[in-house]
């Protein structure tokens, strides 16, 4: 292969990899879970241990799309800003990190109504025929401001659906 072939192809893996972490967030913040899930492997490897103090797990799309039906979609609104991605690939392999700011909003009796995290997240692929799927995702967290019971009040606010 020659360099040109080698950068082309880097390039095309690059914007496949930046492409499916850019679909993955956006359909979460418009609350379309079905194509939020379909940018995810077979399992994943979920790591909010930073934010929540919860381990990491091994999810099925079906487990997070659960989790996300009974959280985020009942939230007001919901923002992921992601920023300066290093991409790095190795076969059928390849990590995204991005610094991140997420912001969430909910109405609530008392209290902030929103909350925004604020940290780096490093997002695992693996190469799907010529897609990239999301095999984990790890949020390092830098800091919070707000609310940081907005995602807990949302739930309840579900139940209460």
């Amino acid at each position: 292969m020659t360099h040109s072939e080698s950068s082309v192809d880097y390039a095309q893996d690059r914007a496949g990899v930046e492409d499916t972490v850019a679909a993955f967030v956006l359909a979460l913040d418009a609350r379309d879970i079905k194509r939020a899930v379909r940018c995810l492997a077979p399992q994943v490897t979920w790591d909010y241990e930073s934010v929540t103090g919860r381990p990491a797990a091994r999810l099925s799309p079906a487990d997070l799309e659960a989790r996300w039906n009974a959280t985020i979609v009942h939230t007001d609104a919901s923002q992921h800003f992601l920023s300066l991605p290093h991409i790095r690939t190795d076969g059928e392999r390849a990590t995204c990190v991005v610094h991140a700011r997420v912001e969430m909003r909910l109405a609530t009796s008392g209290g902030s109504p929103y909350t925004a995290t604020n940290g780096t997240y490093t997002f695992g692929l693996i190469r799907a025929g010529s897609d990239w799927l999301i095999d984990s995702v790890t949020m390092a967290l830098l800091w919070n401001d707000g609310n940081p019971r907005i995602m807990e009040l949302a739930a309840e606010k579900g139940q209460r659906r």
